[in-house]
């Protein structure tokens, strides 16, 4: 008698199949305080401890540890939109740094008046240090007998202190034209293939975008008065870097670089010069790096740019970064190592305050490493950050403690360290 099929082995449904285990270097963690990176930023390896502290201040500027602890950012993320049609800055940068030659200043505020005003100050100071911007109201482009004008200023009492009312931008008028202007120049026959590549070109960060500032307003390329007139000019400038109706229209893309350096106070972008060609990703049109406005003002050093990564082998990238490079504050806030307890001294950003003292904490983080032979004087403990969000009284710090690694770690032996790694704060 034939085997009863009921007999014959049958398979199991994948959906009944034990889900494979996933290594634990691929494995998702949740958010985390502390994490552990590796570097060789001063030629040898190293491992670095990454930990982030949170704190409430008051009116008074004294600080307290706040009840929620906010994780270090694994990835950037973006403020909500300003208008419709300007693309956000960013509200966070990755936060898992393990190196930096200094301390960044990030304050995230609006320019407050208590009363209606065309034009403010505002600024931080730090010791000696000060770092100013002018805030003037919403103003436009117009022609009064054939000559540009800027507007009469309008009154305001608060404006976001963000990139989007910075110098920059782009000017979609012109990109526009120019898509006009390939249509009725490239045969009909390629233009089926060539129109989308530059119509995706033109989509996210390209050549014809301000180089120093991709999200603000006021970059004007179109010489027609038609497209000029009604332009939205900046709000935030530099006191002595201010835009004027001569400077405001460039009739070459390649003269960016005699145009206003923005001021800003929140994050810098990575793709925004100086910070694009310390990472070896220069701006197009122009090579004469030693003649930038950033460098004789000192904002940032004379060898800023080390090459081009389009230029060397994969292997050769590391020669092209600048130690800057990972610098996340905006100019003028890149801040020599601070000690974690300095005042710090926020003007014409609170409306009931002319000006705002927070007093930085006075305790920093003690690692301690289970089985390990290190003692506190052998790690070099660094300030990589300090963030000031006035609207939330929130302020953050990011500690990170670098120690010579003798070998690299593998990526399951970081997890494995990371929540072995004791944090005990202490006063100083």
């Amino acid at each position: 008698m034939p085997e009863s099929r009921s007999t014959i082995p049958q398979p199991t449904p994948i959906e009944d199949l034990p889900s494979p285990e996933m290594p634990a270097s691929l494995q998702t963690l949740p958010p985390r305080l502390l994490r552990v990176t590796q570097v060789v930023a001063t030629g040898t390896l190293e491992l670095a401890i990454v930990y982030k502290r949170t704190y409430q201040f008051g009116s008074a500027g004294s600080c307290q540890v706040a009840d929620e602890q906010r994780p270090l950012a694994e990835e950037a993320k973006q403020h909500l939109p300003l208008t419709p049609e300007a693309a956000p800055s960013f509200s966070v940068l990755t936060e898992v740094v393990g190196y930096k030659n200094g301390t960044d200043l990030v304050v995230q505020a609006s320019a407050c008046s208590p009363r209606p005003v065309e034009r403010m100050s505002v600024g931080v100071q730090i010791g000696k240090h000060q770092h100013v911007a002018r805030i003037t109201g919403r103003r436009f482009c117009d022609f009064v007998d054939g000559k540009l004008i800027f507007t009469p200023p309008e009154l305001f009492q608060e404006i976001p202190l963000r990139y989007e009312n910075a110098y920059g931008g782009r000017d979609k008028a012109f990109e526009d034209r120019w898509l006009s202007e390939i249509d009725q120049t490239v045969p009909v026959e390629n233009l089926r293939k060539t129109r989308g590549v530059f119509t995706a070109l033109l989509s996210a960060n390209h050549p014809l975008m301000y180089p120093r500032n991709r999200f603000g307003k006021g970059f004007i390329l179109d010489e027609r008065r038609a497209s000029i007139e009604g332009r939205e000019l900046p709000n935030l400038e530099r006191p002595d870097d201010l835009l004027t109706p001569e400077k405001a229209i460039i009739a070459n893309p390649m003269h960016w670089s005699h145009q206003p350096i923005p001021v800003g106070f929140d994050y810098l972008d990575p793709l925004s010069f100086p910070r694009s060609a310390m990472l070896g990703i220069p701006p197009a049109f122009f090579d004469k790096w030693e003649s930038v406005a950033e460098v004789a003002r000192g904002l940032i050093p004379n060898n800023f740019c080390r090459g081009n990564v389009f230029s060397r082998k994969p292997e050769d990238f590391v020669h092209v970064l600048h130690p800057s490079a990972s610098r996340c504050a905006s100019l003028g806030l890149w801040l020599p190592f601070l000690n974690g307890d300095e005042e710090v001294v926020l003007s014409g950003m609170d409306e009931s305050l002319s000006q705002l003292r927070i007093h930085l904490p006075k305790e920093r983080p003690d690692f301690i490493i289970p089985g390990s032979a290190h003692s506190a004087p052998s790690m070099k403990l660094e300030l990589h950050l300090v963030a000031l969000n006035v609207p939330k009284r929130l302020l953050e710090l990011i500690w990170v403690g670098r120690i010579a690694q003798p070998q690299p770690l593998a990526p399951a032996q970081e997890r494995e360290l990371e929540t072995a790694i004791q944090v005990k704060m202490k006063n100083f």
